[in-house]
């Protein structure tokens, strides 16, 4: 094994990240519920094996395979918007993806999820124009 061997190799696993993690983060946006994430994070270990069984004889394919699983679990993780699992020590460690965490913490996740995979829209969590029709003294003096 040479030189350009490794080096292929190498791209390859470049290569298999960013497809991994163009995968992952398209059905992480689809999944719902933490239930529905740690599906799909099972299902691409499944298909990663299967992979890597049926090209078990082609050695410099091997860096592309795990870096389509390492890919995919990020993206997934990336594309479902919550800490969950180890991802939530290590965002807390890292103190990184805030609003992962507090997502995670509120557990509002679910429900924002599903708005966005029907399409609908926010919640009004506030609304000014009831205070003003009422006469509330609060809201004159707001202004």
């Amino acid at each position: 094994m040479g030189v350009a061997f490794f080096i292929c190799a190498l791209l390859l696993l470049l290569f298999g990240l960013y497809v991994g993690f163009s995968i992952g983060s398209h059905l992480g946006e689809r999944a719902c519920t933490t239930a529905d994430y740690w599906k799909l994070n099972a299902g691409a270990i499944v298909v990663t094996v299967l992979l890597s069984c049926i090209l078990a004889g082609l050695p410099l394919l091997y860096g592309a395979i795990i870096g389509l699983l390492a890919g995919c679990i990020a993206g997934l993780k990336m594309g479902f918007g919550e800490s969950s699992g180890p991802w939530r020590a290590l965002d807390r460690f890292y103190n990184i993806n805030k609003a992962h965490r507090d997502a995670a913490e509120s557990g509002s996740g679910a429900a924002r999820r599903r708005r966005k995979r029907t399409g609908a829209s926010a919640p009004d969590v506030i609304s000014v124009a009831d205070d003003a029709a009422h006469g509330d003294d609060n809201a004159r003096n707001a202004r």
